[in-house]
């Protein structure tokens, strides 16, 4: 079934607004959903915005009359997120699923991160320092595919991205299933979007977990460009 109208939950962060751009320039209808609304200058033209908090449930209503959702959702590094991270993962998700149940929906794409399993071709410094800080959020991102796994109607998907850069479209994502592809190492969230977008709406990699990436320029993959990213959180 062709998607017309889609609900996008965090679609206020950089993700997000990349999403919903590519949804309406791919001709879909958008739900914005957030915590918060925005601000009225900060609103995208042709975009339906409706609060909810995912944390407290009740999110059928929000939903009401999409066709698909795509879940954004993401908790930032910081060394308190890193040592106990919100549960937008698990209880966030475990919401969103209900609502959509209550609502008729069974079609998600949500963000993973390749890093939930071994990646044979990350480099050993980000193996060796990023992937173990990271630990308590992974578990998380694991438990919430586990949550997908464990609905037999749902049609979901959940995008293993690499390291995500902030940077619009480039058009040359790589995509295979489960595993990064070699040398595509960072993910531009303008390409995640897109990516994210197309799944819903051509109905791609059902109940399956691509990992997605591209190569960057060195300066973009080094220890330092990783060093620098942290030091602007």
């Amino acid at each position: 079934m062709s998607q017309k109208r889609i609900a996008v939950f965090g679609a206020s962060g950089a993700t997000g607004r990349e999403t919903v751009r590519h949804a309406l320039r791919a001709g879909l209808e958008v739900v914005a959903i957030d915590r918060a609304l925005p601000d009225e200058a900060d609103r995208i033209n042709g975009v339906t915005y409706r609060q909810a908090d995912v944390l407290q449930g009740g999110l059928a209503e929000a939903m009401e009359g999409c066709d698909a959702v795509i879940s954004t959702l993401g908790v930032g590094f910081s060394p308190g997120n890193a040592l106990s991270p919100p549960p937008l993962y698990m209880d966030g998700t475990r919401h969103i699923l209900d609502g959509m149940e209550g609502a008729g929906i069974d079609r998600i794409a949500v963000i993973s991160a390749a890093f939930v399993i071994d990646q044979p071709n990350l480099p050993t410094w980000f193996k060796l320092t990023v992937v173990p800080a990271l630990h308590n959020i992974l578990e998380q991102m694991k438990e919430m595919e586990a949550l997908l796994e464990e609905r037999p109607g749902l049609r979901w998907t959940a995008v293993r991205p690499g390291w995500l850069i902030n940077k619009p479209a480039s058009g040359d994502l790589l995509v295979e299933e489960e595993f990064l592809p070699k040398l595509a190492f960072r993910c531009r969230m303008g390409d995640l979007g897109a990516f994210l977008v197309d799944c819903v709406q051509n109905n791609l990699h059902i109940r399956k977990k691509p990992a997605v990436g591209a190569p960057e320029e060195e300066k973009f993959e080094s220890p330092l460009a990783l060093g620098e990213e942290f030091a602007n959180l």
